[in-house]
């Protein structure tokens, strides 16, 4: 099969532009986001990664004998009213956790 990559303009779609959202905390806090974006009912569409490493302004999270602690990370994808409201979730959990990282990361986005 022959695939035809020509460029047709007038039967395009016009993109749609989103907010990603980004954020990578300590497994511990997994909870903490679950209930707060479930009650203000928000990052209902998202990509969970789970057992992610890394070092950033907090202890490493390595899942190693040394560093035995793990990450994860929420990718989301919202309009900007609702990237607000999760902005806010972040800078609460990080009040309420101060010892622990909270890496948040404000992007936009076009899907094609």
């Amino acid at each position: 099969m022959e695939i035809d990559y020509t460029i047709n303009n007038e039967e395009d779609e016009e993109p749609k532009t989103f907010v990603r959202i980004e954020i990578i905390y300590s497994q511990a806090l997994g909870e903490d986001f679950d209930s707060a974006f479930k009650s203000l009912n928000v990052g209902k569409k998202f990509t969970k990664l789970t057992n992610v490493t890394g070092a950033g302004y907090s202890n490493p999270h390595l899942g190693n004998s040394i560093w035995p602690q793990l990450n994860e990370m929420l990718i989301i994808y919202c309009d900007t009213e609702e990237a607000e409201i999760i902005k806010q979730i972040v800078k609460d959990i990080r009040k309420q956790y101060v010892t622990e990282g909270v890496a948040c990361f404000v992007s936009s986005s076009e899907s094609i």
